[in-house]
């Protein structure tokens, strides 16, 4: 039995893997900002540690006695308040330097790294390209590390989705940017059944994967699809431009609490294409992905029953 810790297990995508390993018979440890919001899973056996990639002691602790690490963490949602002044970004590279090293005191070895499509050296906005030099920050500290790059991750709790999936149930829906840009879908469940495939296989050492299923849908082909689950009519959409949110990116952040330059560096990379190529994924691990619709209806499944 692999011992693993999940770094942001009480965020969207970190409680799903979490639920992930637990089913694949993993011990799971769970590293969280506010352990409360997790404690349930202390039921099925997980430890819950408290703890902040901004503070290495913790993060050392909750590392001892580990096999492998997730690290499923997201600066744009709001920090601790002893970063709000920093960069979203430099909290991210720190919390990695942070996790790096505590790696390397406790000896362990295998890191599996959440990102997102779009990540490259040449682009321009602070998001995607703080988040190449992040991973490749982690490619090169000399442990085994996977880096796992999906689109529109579909399920309840998901940012894109939800706003997706309430557009879907008006009449009238807001979207932001042209509505043209496109996006590779994955399901939740298909995300974490890769995060988790990856942990054991040796080729995947040092590899960045792609993931998605074959759906590359537009937001707003996004939209009306949800909808024609839903069994709505498509909505009329309003389309609001990136420049005027980037004016008024600084009044957000101060309304939302995210980090310094957290909503200008998320708005200077929307509307570009989210693509990516999952064809080296799917020789690693086979599955057949759900469609786009097929994932709105599990996630349809999951709201219900919750």
């Amino acid at each position: 039995m692999k011992n693993v810790l999940v770094i942001g297990a009480s965020g969207f995508v970190g409680s799903y893997l979490t639920k992930q390993l637990l089913a694949d018979s993993y011990k799971v440890r769970c590293l969280a900002r506010s352990p409360d919001k997790i404690k349930y899973f202390a039921e099925e056996g997980c430890e819950i540690f408290k703890g902040d990639i901004s503070d290495f002691a913790s993060v050392k602790s909750a590392l001892a006695a580990i096999d492998a690490v997730y690290i499923c963490i997201h600066t744009l949602a709001p920090q601790h308040e002893n970063t709000l002044e920093k960069e979203f970004m430099d909290i991210e590279l720190n919390g990695l330097q942070n996790i790096v090293q505590a790696c390397k005191d406790n000896g362990v070895d295998r890191i599996v790294y959440l990102t997102s499509l779009g990540i490259s050296e040449g682009n321009k906005d602070a998001w995607t390209s703080g988040r190449w030099k992040t991973q490749q920050y982690l490619l090169n500290s000399g442990l085994n590390v996977t880096v796992i790059q999906p689109g529109m991750i579909v399920g309840i709790g998901g940012q894109g989705f939800n706003m997706a999936l309430a557009n879907a149930q008006k009449s009238v829906s807001f979207v932001l940017g042209n509505g043209r840009n496109k996006f590779r879908c994955i399901a939740i469940n298909d995300l974490t059944y890769y995060l988790a495939g990856v942990q054991n296989k040796e080729e995947a050492y040092g590899k960045c994967y792609e993931v998605g299923s074959d759906d590359v849908l537009t937001a707003d082909q996004l939209i009306d699809s949800a909808a024609d689950v839903l069994g709505r009519r498509h909505p009329s959409k309003i389309h609001i431009p990136f420049a005027l949110l980037r004016f008024f990116s600084p009044l957000i952040q101060l309304i939302s609490k995210s980090p310094k330059g957290a909503i200008k560096g998320v708005l200077d990379g929307l509307g570009a294409d989210m693509v990516g190529d999952p064809s080296d994924i799917r020789q690693l691990l086979s599955r057949p992905t759900l469609s786009y619709k097929q994932s709105v209806e599990c996630a349809l499944k999951v709201y219900y029953k919750n």
